[in-house]
């Protein structure tokens, strides 16, 4: 086994200086911390990324140097890289998920392109994979590309990950609908998508059910192939990397260096790559306000500002470059004198030495991003002062605030309280300082980034064996099931209604039993080795009206009511919120004439199977955010059904009735039907020996077997009720 990891930028640099190449290994954290989890798993590391070196450079030296890992670059054409990369990459999808949504540079060519860049590491994946290898994807670049492995692959482990934000609905909308659908289903290839905060997570499981359609149940959306499992796992550091650095020889020196030309000031740091994400002018204003408001601290701090140059070519970041250092150049000029300068401002890389000591002379940091997935600046900054000094001042809209619970946050685009806060952490004292520093480092050190690659690669794995496992009821299973039926002595047979044994029908009124069903169910219940129940979502009046004078057990409302000598309440006391459910699915009835409201004692669902297609999904895609906030902190189940959205109470529940009321016998085979959602709950009981499912039609499902079509239910009923007598 080993471990496909895929990313824009390999992890290895190419440079060549008087006609000598050389070739070095990146150091960077994820690369280690991937490499330690390959090696504590005794997997090997393959990394396939997009080479920004020629071919035939590679080819000559691709065995030259030492490698812990084995490299796989793929070389893409220069404008289909420009389009994917530059343009769809980075002037679309990085504006859009950052929340700038006017700085959106959209074209079709663009989009085409990220789409064949996609294809042709897909395709590189391919050539590589063996089975039971895990591929884990990185990042906004490939967001198309685990859909695409699973076309290659269906049974492949695949994880994805996005280091930046998820934008919200109202964001992601703005894209043209074929590229929010090529987003949606390629990240939804994975077994396990992956985000630095719950809000992000929240944010792409909210866009697929509004625009795909597909429901999800605790983060777990079903698919026909497999299930995606979504979550939350905020991307760390290599925590002793940074603190250990602190006493480094370079270090003590670059730091003393640092120390003795702002002996007399308190210094103020922050560094970021160019990118208009950063907030660097808001913090700039920021600072000119405090000093404004501050002039007490004139002469007596300084604001070290380093910017890395990133992605100059791209218009926004050049412009992006002109305003800071004329902000820079205004607020030295208009604050500063011949022996002081406020804002100390240098544009270029900082080599591993020189920013730790960077981060270890600083009394403050200042990390204000006005969008940032996590920021690891922040955590490399406490994580480096082993001296427990120095104040975090943290946006609160950068992920890693949700976790560095001791920094003082702000909001960057509001300067005035920014410069307030600057002035609170120039004035903390040691004490408050080492106590917060203790705090966050001690987090850090827990959750560094072999925590994460491995907290991550274990949920990928564990996702993919929660796959389905149902395999189609063909003539050698039935073989074994009716073999295991009939040498039962006590059997339970639990089948739902509509779906199952019944068409689904334009109206629920309409789906009734024929004679031909009425007779089965009655022929399966005589045989006294048989107990016999409908489990179904329909109202107990409608099952007693036509299934009540059979010799079998009733289950209404999805597990509201239970019926064996009589009927017998489940939940006590009518649900409260049952008026305002029908008064806002009213609305949507008035708007939409075909659809219509169906009431049942714990529930009410809205029924729009003779809706328009494609008002009726929108429609409904409405309908369930509305009735998420709605019933907020209620006792109900809000289930996103086929043609169908129905509230219930929560107790109304398929899986613990059946497991409180009629599981509990001594049965020596059960067998259970189903169709939909609902039915999923009682296959997740059915865990022991002799207990099966049968998953009706298509979708993902925890049931053992599958069976295409209502009529095919009752073709095998009839087959049990055939089934001969064996003697024990």
């Amino acid at each position: 086994m080993k471990i496909i990891t895929v990313s824009y930028r390999l992890p290895l640099s190419i440079k060549t200086q008087n006609r000598k190449t050389t070739i070095t290994q990146s150091a960077g954290g994820l690369a280690t911390a991937i490499l330690s989890y390959s090696e504590k798993s005794e997997a090997d590391l393959t990394w396939v990324g997009v080479a920004d070196f020629e071919e035939n450079t590679w080819e000559k030296n691709k065995d030259s140097f030492p490698k812990t890992f084995d490299v796989e670059p793929v070389f893409l054409d220069k404008k289909l890289n420009k389009n994917f990369y530059n343009i769809f990459s980075n002037s679309v999808l990085w504006a859009l998920f950052h929340y700038f949504p006017s700085f959106v540079e959209y074209n079709d060519e663009a989009f085409e392109a990220y789409v064949a860049a996609n294809a042709i590491v897909a395709q590189k994946i391919n050539e590589i994979y063996e089975p039971g290898d895990i591929v884990w994807i990185h990042d906004y670049h490939f967001l198309g590309l685990a859909k695409l492995v699973r076309e290659y692959h269906p049974d492949a482990k695949i994880g994805f990950f996005l280091h930046i934000p998820f934008p919200n609905f109202e964001i992601f909308r703005i894209l043209p609908n074929k590229a929010k659908r090529y987003i949606l289903e390629g990240i939804l290839g994975a077994n396990l998508a992956g985000f630095h905060t719950w809000d992000n997570a929240i944010h792409f499981t909210e866009c697929v059910e509004k625009i795909l359609g597909l429901p999800q149940r605790s983060f777990l959306f079903s698919q026909d192939s497999h299930h995606t499992k979504v979550g939350s796992f905020p991307i760390s550091i290599d925590f002793d990397k940074f603190y250990d650095a602190y006493n480094r020889d370079n270090v003590v020196a670059l730091r003393d260096e640092i120390n003795g030309l702002y002996q007399d000031k308190k210094i103020i740091f922050s560094v970021d790559r160019l990118d208009y994400t950063k907030g660097i002018n808001n913090r700039l204003y920021a600072f000119e306000r405090f000093l404004e408001k501050y002039p007490e601290w004139k002469e007596k701090v300084v604001f070290l500002l380093v910017i890395v140059p990133s992605r100059e070519e791209i218009g926004k970041y050049g412009e992006r470059k002109k305003i800071i250092e004329l902000n820079v150049g205004r607020i030295n000029g208009a604050m500063g004198n011949y022996k002081w300068t406020p804002v100390v401002y240098q544009y270029q890389a900082v080599d591993f030495d020189r920013l730790i000591a960077l981060y270890t002379s600083a009394h403050v940091a200042l990390i204000s991003p006005v969008r940032d997935g996590m920021n690891l600046v922040a955590k490399e900054y406490v994580a480096s002062r082993q001296d427990k000094r120095g104040v975090l001042i943290l946006s609160s809209m950068a992920g890693a605030a949700k976790e560095l619970q001791e920094a003082i946050t702000i909001n960057p685009f509001d300067t005035e309280l920014t410069g307030d806060k600057i002035a609170l952490a120039l004035n903390m004292s040691e004490e408050e300082q080492e106590r917060r520093m203790e705090r966050m480092q001690k987090y850090l050190k827990k959750h560094d980034v072999f925590k994460w690659a491995t907290h991550f690669l274990s949920e990928t794995e564990a996702a993919h064996k929660q796959d389905t496992n149902a395999v189609p009821l063909d003539i050698e299973q039935k073989k074994l099931l009716l073999t295991t039926y009939e040498h039962a002595t006590k059997r339970l047979l639990l089948i739902d209604f509509d779906g199952t044994l019944v068409n689904l029908q334009p109206r629920p009124e309409m789906a009734v039993p024929d004679e031909n069903l009425l007779n089965l169910l009655a022929k399966l219940a005589a045989d006294p080795r048989n107990e016999v129940w409908i489990v179904s979502g329909r109202d107990k009046n409608f099952l007693e009206k036509w299934l009540g004078h059979l010799p079998i057990g009733l289950v209404a409302e999805h597990g509201g009511y239970i019926k064996r000598d009589g009927w017998h309440s489940i939940i006590q006391g009518v649900p409260e919120w049952k008026d305002r459910v029908i008064d806002v699915m009213q609305e949507y009835v008035d708007r939409n004439n075909e659809s219509f409201i169906e009431v049942k004692e714990f529930g009410v669902a809205w029924h729009y199977r003779k809706v328009d297609e494609k008002q009726g999904f929108l429609t409904s895609r409405e309908l369930l955010t509305l009735l998420k906030n709605h019933l907020y902190n209620t006792p109900t189940q809000i289930i996103d059904g086929n043609k169908v959205i129905e509230v219930k109470h929560f107790m109304a529940h398929k899986g613990t009735t059946c497991r409180d009321n009629i599981l509990c016998g001594d049965h020596d085979f059960v067998l259970a039907f189903g169709d939909d959602k609902t039915d999923e709950d009682l296959f997740e009981q059915l865990t022991g020996n002799n207990q099966f499912s049968i998953k009706v039609g298509p979708g993902n499902t925890a049931a053992n077997f599958r069976l295409p079509s209502v009529e095919k239910v009752l073709e095998f009923l009839h087959e049990l009720e055939d089934s001969p007598v064996v003697l024990k």
